[in-house]
């Protein structure tokens, strides 16, 4: 696997700026209306210089983050796993809370397998703890190829670099956007009385809210829910998902609120 000091010595994971001003005062004092509940990858060093109020990339609060490290320590404890961390940019720890219902069935299957000195992705949220940062981790998952983490680096590039876009970008109606990981003419062009690939044009602006995501999680159902909540009810909404994930259009992802298309081509 990579040694982690091989790569730190310089370069764009190392300088303050790279990934979107995470502590900028002018942006977390803006009240423009854009919304939390984004997922987003991210390296060690953003959450480790995140503020008490969360992530924030270009004026974007992150919800949910995915980071892909090395495992220094682990500390196993009755209730909870702590895992000591590294990447490239710095080191912190992430706490997985065992579920009692797996532990009283079977301990072993309760735990990761996870060893000192391996790749792992961990999903979570970024709190603060003694004064710390800590990942608070509900899907640690260990990495067996090593070229996701060289995607995972590229994501963080690349999600870095289109948040930074569209934050400049002039936008006429900034309630009726919501994440730049969908095109801003996504929902262009829908006609009530459309059919297309079987759904008919109530189920087609769902599923193309969906299928335009860019993140590896999808999106997440309070996200698309706001960009159609003057167009349909939420009952109705719920309908259309649920009946399209019965139907296999889409899958969920990291839990049961993330979605993606079945036919993404990403």
């Amino acid at each position: 696997m990579w040694n982690d000091q091989s790569v730190a010595g310089g370069g764009f994971f190392n300088s303050p700026n790279q990934f979107g001003n995470v502590t900028t005062p002018n942006q977390g004092q803006n009240k423009t209306g854009r919304r939390a509940s984004r997922t987003a990858p991210i390296v060690i060093k953003q959450a480790l210089h995140s503020g008490d109020e969360g992530i924030k990339i270009w004026g974007t609060e992150i919800q949910i983050v995915s980071l892909v490290a090395r495992v220094k320590n682990i500390r196993v404890q009755s209730t909870k796993i702590t895992y000591t961390i590294q990447d490239i940019t710095g080191r912190m720890r992430a706490v997985l809370w065992l579920e009692q219902d797996a532990m009283d069935e079977d301990a072993d299957t309760s735990m990761p397998k996870i060893e000192v000195n391996d790749y792992i992705q961990v999903y979570g949220n970024v709190k603060t703890n003694k004064g710390k940062k800590v990942v608070m981790a509900f899907k640690i998952m260990p990495v067996a190829d090593v070229n996701a983490i060289t995607f995972h680096y590229l994501q963080c590039i690349n999600n870095k670099l289109k948040m930074e876009a569209d934050s400049k970008k002039t936008k006429p109606n900034e309630d009726s956007t919501f994440t730049s990981g969908l095109p801003a003419n996504s929902m262009v062009g829908i006609d009530d009385n459309a059919s297309v690939n079987g759904l008919n044009a109530r189920q087609m602006m769902v599923y193309n809210l969906i299928r335009a995501s860019t993140l590896e999680q999808g999106i997440s159902k309070q996200d698309i829910y706001a960009s159609l909540k003057d167009r349909m009810s939420n009952v109705e909404f719920g309908n259309i998902l649920e009946w399209m994930w019965g139907e296999g259009h889409i899958y969920s992802t990291i839990d049961e609120e993330h979605f993606r298309a079945t036919d993404a081509c990403f």
